[in-house]
This record gives structure tokens, C-alpha cells and sequence, in this order.
């Protein structure tokens, strides 16, 4: 059976460790690969932790009290999240076009 990630149960269940380095399972809820979220729910704590994606470490860091947790979330079934690029055609400064021929 797959959810609306479009994943299996076995492929929506992720590792994560907390502060004190202690490995906990949990299920992935939301994963957005655009803004580099993802939402992760450990059922036996009844918790919810929310990991930001780190691009200089390539690692998912948790947000808030759950800062010092980080989510082992395999990037072979889960997108690597976008990276901001900047275009280099663009020239530094913009030309405006008439709507109307004159």
C-alpha cells in the first residue's frame, strides 16, 4: 500500500537520532524536496519533529527543541532537496519592453 508520497509503508519508516545520539524509527509525514522540509513522526513518543536539509553538511538538522537530532533519511528513495542557483545570463540591468507598438 503507498501514501501520497507515492512510498511504501516500509519505504516511509527513516531513522533519526536525537540529542544524546540515540537512534529512534520513525515515519515520514511530510517531505517537500523544493523548501527542504521534512516532517517525521516517532508514534511510540507521539512526536512530531520537523528537519530542515542542511546543503553545506547534506544532512537533515531538526528545528526548534529537536535542533540537535538528525534524520538518516536514505536519498536514493527520497529526493536530494533543490539548491539555490544563480543565473549568470542575467545583466545587471533590465530592460523594459513596450506591451503597445508605436
Amino acid at each position: 500500500m503507498t501514501n501520497k508520497l507515492g512510498l511504501t509503508d516500509e519505504e516511509r519508516v527513516i531513522f533519526y537520532t536525537d540529542t544524546t545520539s540515540k537512534k529512534h524509527a520513525g515515519e515520514v509525514r511530510r517531505y517537500d524536496p523544493i523548501l527542504g522540509v521534512a516532517v517525521v513522526r516517532n508514534p511510540m513518543l507521539n512526536k512530531q519533529i520537523e528537519f530542515l536539509w542542511n546543503s553545506s553538511t547534506s544532512k537533515w538538522e531538526g528545528t526548534g527543541e529537536d535542533s540537535g537530532c538528525n534524520a538518516l533519511i536514505d536519498l536514493s528513495l527520497y529526493q536530494t532537496p533543490i539548491t539555490k542557483q544563480t543565473d549568470s545570463e542575467v545583466p545587471t540591468k533590465a530592460t523594459s519592453v513596450s506591451r503597445f507598438p508605436t
